[in-house]
């Protein structure tokens, strides 16, 4: 399996501090099936915007520890861009997921649905994939809670409110210029709440899926996810 989405390397953003959790962490991923991980730190300016070649550095040394300690997993740099002022300026020079296209954006709570079509749709112009993380924490996506589980049937022929045709509205338009999407494991168990986990399974039940990752930060979450997945009897079984 792969992990799109983790906050594994250490003392680079609000993920493990040193390097010896970081090992723990990768040991518990390859225990729970992943054997690619994609590290992800945050880049939000003022909070964690520490430069590229640093990612880089820390990715080789803990790549080098993984080969000493006999960990099987392949790990891939990557970042996770908030989708911000300051996007802009980081994207002339993007930390690419591993040897694809896509880069990864965080879509803040407070952002307008305007301002995210236009983000990624420069994006996409710079010939890019924008892989939009964990859209089931964000307002933008939230499914509508007085609606059954039809609340994203696209194309459906009956009365919407105005909000609920805007969201759809929203998914629309970023699937049809190819952005990605990629959903958190740990959203389908509840560690982020009912509403999460409501709107979590909306979106994969139509398909707006194109990957998953743990969103992982450090060893307790892993162990959250293995938990909750034994506890419901369902295999933390994603797509490739």
């Amino acid at each position: 399996m792969i992990d799109y989405h983790c906050h594994l390397l250490p003392g680079i953003d609000d993920g493990p501090a040193a390097m010896d959790e970081s090992l723990e962490m990768a040991a518990a991923l390859h225990q729970a099936g992943f054997r690619t991980i994609y590290c992800t730190p945050h880049l939000l300016k003022g909070h964690y915007d520490v430069d590229n070649k640093a990612v880089l550095s820390a990715l080789s040394e803990l790549r080098k520890r993984l080969s000493d300690e006999r960990i099987d997993v392949d790990i891939l740099p990557g970042r996770e861009y908030y989708l911000d002022e300051f996007l802009g300026h980081y994207l002339k020079h993007p930390m690419l997921m591993g040897k694809t296209k896509y880069i990864m954006v965080e879509i803040p709570n407070y952002a307008p649905a305007g301002y995210v079509k236009e983000a990624c749709f420069r994006i996409k112009c710079g010939g890019f994939i924008p892989m939009i993380a964990h859209p089931e924490r964000c307002r933008l996506f939230a499914a509508n809670h007085k609606h059954k589980p039809s609340f994203f049937s696209f194309g459906a022929k009956r009365k919407i409110s105005e909000a609920t045709a805007k969201k759809i509205e929203l998914i629309s338009y970023l699937k049809n210029i190819g952005c990605a999407f990629q959903g958190n494991l740990g959203s389908f168990y509840a560690i982020y709440g009912p509403d999460v986990q409501r709107t979590a399974n909306y979106l994969k039940d139509h398909k707006i899926y194109t990957h998953y990752g743990t969103d992982a930060h450090s060893l307790k979450s892993i162990n959250l996810i293995a938990k909750r997945a034994k506890d419901e009897k369902r295999k933390l079984k994603i797509e490739a």
